[in-house]
């Protein structure tokens, strides 16, 4: 099956699935960094959680113009669209971000469990966290988001379709 044929919504195994374009990541990222400029927030290091918050925290590194600071931290929680681990798994760190005023950057806050993991992880630094949506069941939100989805949606990301056709596939 090759994503471009897929119309929306698509409905597969109760989920909704949400088909976000690179213009709309754009846009999230923009209307973001927007918020936080509207309150003086600048960053000294980005940390993007793998692999969703890789190509926004490559935009965030952009707006913010951190080069050397940029870091990328490995951390697991879901195995495919239907499995999530009970706990998250973080790989080792090794960026050095003390003292930093820190802003994570991730594609999706869904249920907050990945988050707190790394932030559990990083102990109590100076972190800000940067989500492009924000799922409405959550008990606790990011600092910044830029949008909301529901309980039922499973949001695809222009950077994962093959990786979500591939899974249909196998269903």
């Amino acid at each position: 099956m090759e994503y471009r044929l897929l119309r929306l919504p698509v409905s597969i195994m109760q989920r909704q699935f949400k088909f976000v374009s690179w213009d709309e990541v754009e846009n999230s990222c923009l209307s973001i960094y927007s918020q936080m400029c509207s309150l003086k927030y600048k960053p000294d290091a980005i940390i993007a959680l793998f692999r969703g918050g890789v190509i926004p925290g490559r935009i965030f590194s952009d707006y913010f113009n951190i080069l050397l600071d940029f870091f990328a931290l490995d951390v697991k929680l879901y195995e495919n669209m239907e499995i999530a681990r009970d706990v998250p798994y973080v790989k080792p760190f090794y960026g050095d971000v003390q003292g930093k005023k820190i802003l994570i950057i991730d594609d999706i806050w869904d249920s907050g469990l990945t988050m707190k993991a790394v932030l559990d992880y990083l102990g109590k630094e100076d972190v800000t966290t940067a989500t492009l949506f924000w799922k409405e069941t959550a008990k606790e939100k990011p600092t910044y988001y830029a949008d909301v989805a529901k309980e039922s949606e499973w949001v695809i990301y222009p950077w994962e379709r093959h990786e979500f056709c591939r899974e249909i596939e196998t269903q």
